[in-house]
């Protein structure tokens, strides 16, 4: 997986997708891709099976061949637990079963498959195979779960458990185009959340459009294999 770009942005919802619309708009017109990550709940009060414009939206983005990645059950608002950080493989198998079920009647089938924070437990990754998932990411990489391998790629992320303050992106820029520079893959990641601040929307494509600039080649997560 050496050299390649990954952009992906969690918490899409209600009140975040206009400004995840625009950043996708905005890497668009920079020839940079992005997986958008999904959950079927967010912070046990929005349901996407209740959102018609969400799920409008989402179906026009994978019409438009954009890839989903379920991102947890019933995702997790910023200061609590990551929601299969620590999860035995029962539970988890239980929380998979209920977010694959809903999502696949949604028409939002996928077979890759990254926890809230990116934070995944043992358990989890045992179970994820059970599922029909082929790729699993985490904090640290990405694991290919039909062959076992595991490609070492670490994610730089904004807001959700992540830094968002002004140094904070300003480090991700330098870490993204340092780590391109030297052939490394590059994994960015963002919270619909932290998209209504300009400045923040506009460092993480900079640090993006770096990452590209120094080397990498941007990619999604489906097309790893």
């Amino acid at each position: 997986m050496s050299g390649r770009l990954l952009v992906s942005v969690s918490s899409i919802f209600s009140d975040t997708r206009g400004d995840v619309d625009k950043l996708v708009s905005t890497l668009d017109a920079e020839g940079i891709p992005v997986s958008l990550l999904v959950a079927p709940h967010i912070d046990g009060s929005w349901h996407l099976a209740k959102d018609k414009a969400t799920r409008a939206w989402l179906e026009k983005m994978r019409d438009d061949d954009r890839p989903l990645i379920l991102n947890g059950f019933d995702k997790p608002a910023q200061g609590r637990r990551a929601e299969f950080a620590t999860l035995d493989a029962h539970e988890a198998r239980l929380r998979l079963k209920g977010a694959t079920r809903q999502m696949d009647s949604l028409g939002f089938a996928t077979e890759v498959f990254a926890p809230p924070r990116w934070q995944m437990s043992p358990g989890t990754l045992e179970v994820l195979p059970d599922f029909g998932f082929r790729l699993a990411a985490s904090t640290k990489g990405v694991h290919n779960l039909v062959d076992g391998t595991f490609h070492q790629a670490r994610n730089l992320s904004v807001g959700e458990g992540f830094g968002a303050a002004k140094w904070w992106r300003r480090g991700i820029i330098r870490a993204a185009t340092r780590g391109a520079g030297q052939g490394n893959s590059i994994r960015l990641s963002i919270s619909g959340r932290n998209l209504s601040d300009n400045k923040t929307a506009r460092d993480f494509v900079a640090a993006a459009v770096a990452a590209r600039d120094a080397g990498a080649t941007a990619t999604v997560y489906p097309r790893l294999d």
